[in-house]
């Protein structure tokens, strides 16, 4: 049901679920509870369609080098959230991104990629994804990776006329939550500003805030200012390690037609490491991508590489003559370390409700040229063993110059700022994404992520949101019982 007003409900009526944010995380929890037959509340502070006022909620100052797209650009504000805008390209995580590769980089998972797999079938069927074929190995060090591509399912259509039609979730749009009340380690109510200006009280039994990747952070940062510390009990980690995909063109790549790989039907081969290449080498999990270079570029790598082997120039040239080489790019996206200065924070300027706005402060070091150095090295080797393909790198992957503030930086992939840990002193949720030291109050997304390793993260929040779903419902049931009904519009307390 779309409520138009949250003042038309009843004011005693509690729902079981109020889930905040209708992008893949919060819109898949909601139809996996109401699926299971659990009253939901889905609040989403944007409208069905963008505005330019509500985008300019998300408008707030970076700091760090090189620049991001800015927030306001990269994350939408209205139903279906940034399912409105993503590319589709998903890749579940790789078994070793839930470990810590490197010793002194805390990067581990209090869950692993087991205990996420049995919700992958339905993920993958949520997105539209066919089955992944098996990795192929590429020498010692490489796999050739496979990425499904969704549509890209927008999940305000995938859901939109579900959640009108239901009698168990129900849709509230230009519904703001603005705080929340904290009572005896539990919420007690969110305070909510509907679309008509006036200020709510929602009561519910769980809270599942689902608002991105920036606004997790954001609104659990100002609501324990509002309650003195009490909604996040333990906020050492709270807005930190913060994480993007770096992602940079490396350079370009003379290739002779015995390469084993076709591409895509993105015009991508994708090639990633093996486990023990991560462990060998201590580097972070990365994804190399191989595209078709622009007109022109194998006759300028021809002419370079007769500059230092003129031997081979003149072989690689009457190749070329016959249409037997070609040049492509070589790119890349790859794992950064959490860092704890790399976070989000409240503004000093507020929004138009008087909300202080997001900064984001996010930085490159030099570690995290190491990764793509060796990535580079590892593919330039395996093709130069062959006798198939040497690499000409852009001067900045050596070191010889700063990364570049020209390229695509990032994926929009915003990851981090509420992770799960066990330890509240490293994390803000558990393994079942429960805020430490409250007891109804969870976070759904990639603002959970530990670590990134080098994969999209929808189809990962999809299956996280599907886990979150199923243990909620448990957890639901398990009151019910406790209070003899799971009538729960009447119970006293959550």
């Amino acid at each position: 049901m779309l409520v138009e007003s949250l003042g038309a409900l009843p004011r005693e009526r509690r729902y079981d679920v109020c889930v905040i944010g209708s992008g893949p995380a919060g819109a898949t929890v909601a139809h996996a509870l109401g699926r299971a037959g659990h009253s939901v509340l889905l609040l989403e502070a944007g409208e069905e369609t963008w505005s330019e006022a509500s985008q300019a909620v998300y408008e707030g100052d970076f700091y760090g080098d090189p620049p991001l797209l800015p927030m306001s650009v990269s994350r939408v504000r209205q139903f279906g959230g940034s399912s409105n805008h993503w590319g589709g390209w998903c890749r579940p995580l790789e078994s070793i991104d839930f470990e810590n590769k490197i010793d002194g980089i805390d990067g581990a998972w209090p869950i692993r990629r087991a205990d996420l797999d049995p919700w992958l079938d339905e993920a993958c069927a949520i997105l539209e994804l066919p089955p992944f074929p098996p990795d192929v190995g590429f020498g010692d060090s490489l796999r050739h990776v496979a990425f499904g591509y969704s549509p890209p399912v927008n999940f305000a259509i995938r859901y939109g006329d579900e959640f009108r039609r239901s009698d168990r979730v129900h849709l509230a749009l230009g519904s703001y939550v603005t705080g929340f009340d904290v009572d005896g380690g539990r919420v007690v109510h969110a305070r909510v500003r509907d679309r008509d200006g006036a200020e709510r009280l929602v009561a519910a039994r769980r809270f599942v805030l689902c608002a991105g990747g920036i606004e997790n952070s954001r609104l659990l940062l100002w609501g324990n200012r509002q309650s003195g510390g009490r909604l996040v009990p333990e906020p050492a980690a709270l807005g930190r390690y913060w994480m993007e995909h770096p992602h940079f063109t490396l350079g370009h790549i003379l290739l002779e037609d015995d390469f084993p790989f076709a591409f895509d039907e993105k015009g991508t081969v994708f090639l990633a490491p093996t486990p023990e290449t991560i462990r060998e080498r201590r580097i972070l999990d990365f994804g190399l991508r191989v595209h078709p270079a622009k007109e022109g570029v194998a006759r300028e790598l021809i002419t370079a590489l007769a500059c230092v082997a003129p031997g081979l120039g003149e072989k690689v040239f009457r190749r070329f003559r016959k249409r037997l080489v070609c040049g492509l790019l070589l790119r890349a996206s790859w794992e950064q370390p959490p860092r704890p200065y790399n976070r989000i924070v409240l503004s000093d300027r507020m929004d138009a409700f008087g909300i202080p706005r997001a900064d984001l402060h996010w930085y490159l070091e030099e570690f995290d040229r190491r990764t793509p150095q060796v990535a580079a090295e590892l593919l330039a080797g395996e093709l130069a063993a062959r006798g198939i393909g040497r690499i000409r790198l852009d001067p900045w992957v050596s070191g010889l110059e700063g990364f570049p503030a020209d390229d695509e930086v990032g994926g929009n992939h915003h990851m981090g700022g509420t992770r799960m840990s066990e330890d509240p002193r490293r994390g803000v949720v558990d393994a079942d994404c429960r805020v430490h030291g409250i007891g109804n109050l969870y976070v759904g997304g990639s603002s959970v992520f530990p670590s990134a390793g080098f994969a999209n993260p929808t189809l990962t929040i999809v299956q996280l949101a599907l886990r979150l779903a199923d243990h909620l419902a448990r957890s639901l049931a398990r009151d019910g019982e406790l209070h003899g009904t799971l009538q729960v519009d009447t119970l006293a307390s959550a």
